[in-house]
């Protein structure tokens, strides 16, 4: 609970996970007491944060900006952050294309101060190093997929996994260092991959068994398919494909179309682990619905094994169901 003193608040309480070994940084609940306008004050009460990001990768936050209030007191915030303990560099991210539906457009706005930090830092998440691009997707790292990165690594020991939209390699690192016999990953992104790529060196994998591909992702398991190629897990975690409700029916189709392919490069009795990102699709309660409808085209049946959503640092809020939007079910395809 936030409480205000006179001109004193405790304000930001963010909420990341227990603090892991090695150079990846989480906050467990940090209150910073500042002196702040009253008007600051009640926006940040109501909106309980809402539209605001901020990921601590070694020394570097990382904040994501998405929503016209976040970008109205941006140097309110940047001068909190930098209190935080261990902070040295703040990376600002605005999220354009969202804030131009809020009425601001950022292009027209004067150029912001350079960041104080650029191009990459090393972080470590379940004994696995990754390198992070400030420049790269969301914030730079996917810190929510963590606990299901961990989990996958405890169904790999001896399977050939198939990670399909890898980004960095999360999912495949994890089933490496679990003891998979083969991993491939598959990204359209030549960055991406340049991080993945990076990332086996890192981790002081063997190049024999974990290997990136640059293909499309239907292209890719359209050939697989052609081959008869299946693999025993497979991890389909595409990017955001429903960004608002009005093209969540389109997005449903590309959806159902992305997992009929992936059903049908899994072995029978293999499983499948599938996500959907988009929050649209996770609060409409449709993600299920298009998973079984993709079996139904694959041709194959499919029984739910596991349902998770973010890590344990993105907390729910009840007021606020808005902000539940991701959705990974782990499937056995039969």
């Amino acid at each position: 609970m936030l409480s205000i003193n006179n001109e004193w608040t405790l304000l930001f309480s963010f909420f990341f996970s227990t603090k892991s070994s090695g150079p990846f940084v989480n906050l467990g609940c940090v209150f910073l007491g500042v002196k702040l306008q009253p008007d600051f004050i009640s926006l940040i009460l109501k909106c309980r944060l809402s539209g605001l990001i901020v990921d601590i990768f070694a020394d570097v936050a990382v904040i994501a900006s998405s929503a016209a209030w976040v970008e109205k007191y941006r140097q309110e915030i940047q001068f909190l952050v930098n209190k935080v303990s261990n902070v040295n560099h703040i990376k600002w991210r605005s999220s354009a294309d969202i804030l131009k539906e809020e009425g601001l457009d950022i292009s027209e706005q004067k150029e912001p101060e350079p960041s104080s930090h650029s191009g990459t830092v090393k972080v470590m998440e379940n004994d696995i190093i990754y390198l992070v691009s400030l420049e790269g997707q969301k914030t730079g790292f996917y810190a929510d997929q963590r606990e299901s990165r961990h989990f996958i690594s405890t169904l790999s020991k001896g399977q050939r996994v198939l990670d399909i939209c890898c980004y960095s390699g999360g999912f495949a690192l994890n089933a490496a260092k679990g003891g998979a016999s083969n991993v491939i990953g598959i990204d359209s992104s030549a960055s991406a991959l340049d991080l993945a790529n990076n990332n086996i060196f890192l981790n002081n994998l063997d190049t024999q068994r974990i290997s990136f591909v640059k293909e499309d992702s239907t292209a890719f398991m359209k050939g697989a398919i052609s081959r008869n190629e299946v693999w025993d897990l497979v991890i389909l975690d595409p990017p955001k494909l429903a960004p608002r409700k009005k093209v969540l029916q389109s997005a449903s189709g590309m959806y159902r179309s992305l997992n009929a392919l992936a059903m049908q490069v899994v072995k029978t009795g293999g499983l499948l682990m599938t996500c959907s990102c988009s929050g649209a699709m996770t609060q409409s309660g449709l993600f299920l619905r298009t998973i079984q409808g993709a079996a139904s085209m694959a041709g194959r049946k499919v029984t739910v094994l596991r349902q998770a959503g973010a890590a344990c640092d993105h907390p729910i809020d009840p007021a606020y169901p808005e902000g539940q939007y991701l959705s990974n079910y782990l499937l056995r395809v039969t």
